[in-house]
């Protein structure tokens, strides 16, 4: 099928994304210099320009000269203005939810953090308690909920961007539930969801350790490994649209069985008996549900010299380090950032992994490739998740009106 590829109104809304995502990188910054970031003719991006400020989407600073040769002669900058729109973000796991309300800028208004257990309860419940603590923040930030563009979410497991469900996770286990639909008919606005590992590959090109990179990966660790890859400046989801299946990557040969029906996938080497004895009786008596909590407690059975809990650091730094070569070795991204909640267990984690990733790379490309270790809270998912609604304000025809 033929590509048309000169469509003027296509080519006038990439244009408009790639000028509004380079002020919103930058902060300030002059139109000639957005010329030379987005290879945009001068023409260009004085039209589009004008149209945004008109739109009242972003606006024009004027700023004291910087030196002796434009003294007399104001500075202009283009910034963009913060509340020329608001989005709603919330990631919800087992044990917690946290909700955020960013403005157009990206910058965090309100965040409401509710300790609540949600896995396995109906979806009728979880959506509900959903709308309520959004409603909740919303209140919260004395912003007008008409003001509200969208809500994006963050779910745990295999989740469909397209369709806006949750096909299996921790929360609704292995059910189908149409989470964006469902909370659409609720709050009477666009719902965007997406699984945690691409919210938090867009936080950290957002405000994290991946600012102006072009291509780097994210693991985020819990019960189950899940990968993010920003590729080219976007977050690469494949033929299927349900991005990559790293917990799924095979890291030995043990015969370890996994639910998707083969063997020695990465998450069965994350969820070894080791891990659920290290947290058995925790507080109440009860096994943690929550993922940090069991990682927590595997780092403190660690530091106080248990052989087993040892162990099964050793192994979850061997077998991620193994899965990771395959990144560095396909791939070769810049930047590799190990996201955990639990800090103690990030550093219990990086010297064994960085020695395993370092003997299964290709040289070369280990040595272009950085690795990163970053400690998490809910309210980076949350902040990431509402990015995913402003990219698509970005991208999407609209004005303030």
């Amino acid at each position: 099928m033929a590509v048309k590829i000169a469509d003027p109104l296509l080519m006038r809304e990439i244009n408009k994304y790639h000028v509004l995502e380079t002020i919103r990188c930058y902060g300030r910054i002059s139109r000639v210099e957005i010329s030379e970031q987005t290879l945009l003719s001068g023409t260009t991006v004085s039209a589009i320009t004008a149209a945004l400020i008109e739109e009242g989407l972003i606006e024009a600073i004027h700023t004291a000269p910087t030196n002796d040769s434009q003294r007399g002669r104001p500075r202009v900058l283009l910034g963009l203005v913060a509340d020329a729109a608001y989005v709603a973000g919330i990631k919800i796991s087992e044990t917690q939810m946290t909700a955020t309300i960013a403005d157009f800028r990206g910058e965090t208004v309100a965040v409401l953090q509710l300790p609540i257990r949600l896995a396995r309860q109906p979806a009728e419940v979880i959506v509900d308690l959903i709308e309520d603590a959004l409603r909740d923040c919303i209140a919260r930030s004395g912003v007008d909920v008409g003001r509200i563009k969208g809500v994006g979410i963050g779910v745990h497991g295999i989740v469909d961007p397209r369709s806006g469900r949750s096909h299996a996770g921790p929360v609704f286990g292995e059910r189908e539930v149409p989470l964006a639909q469902m909370l659409e008919a609720r709050m009477g606005m666009p719902v965007k969801i997406d699984k945690s590992a691409h919210l938090v590959a867009l936080a950290e090109s957002w405000f994290g350790y991946a600012q102006k990179d072009r291509s780097f990966a994210v693991v985020t660790l819990d019960r189950t490994a899940g990968l993010g890859l920003w590729i080219e400046e976007e977050i690469h989801r494949g033929a299927s649209g349900l991005g990559p299946a790293f917990g799924h990557t095979k890291v030995g040969n043990e015969g370890r069985p996994c639910i998707c029906g083969q063997m020695d996938c990465l998450n069965t080497y994350l969820t070894v008996p080791e891990l659920e004895a290290a947290v058995a009786g925790a507080g109440s008596g009860e096994p943690a549900r929550n993922a940090a909590a069991m990682l927590t407690a595997l780092a403190e059975k660690a530091d106080a010299g248990d052989r087993a809990a040892a162990r099964t650091v050793a192994v979850h730094a061997e077998k991620l380090g193994l899965g990771l070569s395959h990144v560095v070795n396909l791939i070769n991204p810049e930047k590799i950032i190990v996201a955990v909640d639990t800090p103690r267990y990030g550093q219990l984690l990086e010297p064994a992994l960085r020695e395993s990733l370092m003997a299964n790379s290709f040289p070369a490309h280990w040595a272009a490739t950085k690795l990163i270790f970053h400690t998490l809270d809910d309210q980076m998912w949350a902040r990431g998740a509402a990015a995913l609604m402003l990219r698509d304000i970005y991208s999407a025809p609209w004005t303030a009106a």
